[in-house]
């Protein structure tokens, strides 16, 4: 497969690297600066099991996409959705599927008004990577890799096939999923209670299990959040609600949603479109949400705080 990765960032970085060790043929979509340091360094990745990959790259800015590609995987914020979809425009034609493995579900709808639905896969990924100052890509370690794929109408695709075999040659765990849009809300419905959780405490998760009176609380946001994936047809699976009570039980936990590690470096927050999309879809549906549209509120005044500074 020819797969073009926009970024080479943690999430970008680590798949186009695991794709090339699975003989896949990968090009990243970068900004200068970063193009200079895989010009001189490579794309360095460390895994979680100690193994390292160290290889050239082929890095390509704006204005330099040719030809067709079969899939262009799309792991960028939520808020730079917008200038992502220019960059990646001239690359999609024909057959070629965009990957998005973005928090949230609005970016489906997006992505499908501006390229049409033929084009888009739903996507998600439990893997959690940074980019260091150095380059380097560190997979986090202890933590489970899950990613899933699929057609948003449900069918098993050639290209569907294709690219799950492409992410299992490179050493990835990927399943074709039929299901993918009920996969996809039952991670947005736990994210977006952790991130509601983390937001109206402004802490970790072991403070959060030391103080028994946050359990009400954690019970309420995730009641609040099921209720609207329940009003938008998918049901928050049990798994998923005891997922989020078990990050919030182990009172030695330095454990951050991607949000409030946002906020406490000074950062914008994907908050609009997480949270902020949860309490935009409960008000269609009448469902009384005071807790994620409290936090919405307080993610609010944070970013009007960081546009003064």
């Amino acid at each position: 497969m020819r797969i073009l990765v926009l970024g080479a960032g943690a999430l970008g970085g680590y798949f186009g690297g695991r794709l090339l060790e699975g003989g896949a043929t990968v090009e990243f979509l970068v900004r200068p600066g970063r193009a200079a340091q895989l010009a001189k360094d490579g794309l360095i990745v460390r895994l979680q099991d100690g193994r390292e990959i160290r290889r050239p790259v082929t890095a390509v800015q704006a204005g330099e996409l040719s030809g067709r590609y079969d899939a262009v995987l799309l792991s960028c914020k939520a808020y730079d959705l917008e200038t992502s979809m220019e960059a990646i425009a001239p690359a999609v034609s024909g057959a070629c599927a965009i990957v998005p493995v973005l928090n949230g579900m609005r970016h489906i709808e997006t992505l499908a008004t501006r390229f049409g639905r033929q084009h888009v896969l739903g996507g998600l990924t439990g893997v959690n990577a940074h980019l260091m100052p150095s380059g380097e890509i560190v997979q986090s370690p202890l933590r489970a890799e899950f990613n899933g794929f699929g057609e948003l109408d449900g069918a098993l695709s050639p290209r569907l096939l294709a690219l799950q075999q492409a992410f299992a040659d490179g050493g990835m765990k990927a399943d074709a999923s039929q299901t993918i849009m009920s996969s996809m809300w039952a991670k947005f419905t736990a994210f977006a209670a952790i991130a509601t959780v983390a937001t109206l405490t402004r802490s970790r998760a072991g403070a959060i299990a030391r103080t028994p009176s946050s359990r009400s609380l954690i019970e309420a946001i995730i009641a609040e959040a099921s209720a609207i994936a329940a009003a938008e047809g998918f049901a928050m699976p049990d798994g998923m609600k005891d997922a989020v009570r078990g990050i919030y039980s182990q009172p030695d936990s330095t454990y951050a949603p991607s949000i409030l590690v946002d906020m406490e470096n000074g950062r914008t927050t994907e908050g609009e479109h997480t949270i902020g999309d949860l309490v935009d879809r409960a008000a269609k549906h009448g469902v009384a949400t005071p807790l994620l549209a409290a936090a919405r509120v307080n993610l609010q005044v944070y970013e009007a705080g960081r546009s003064r500074t």
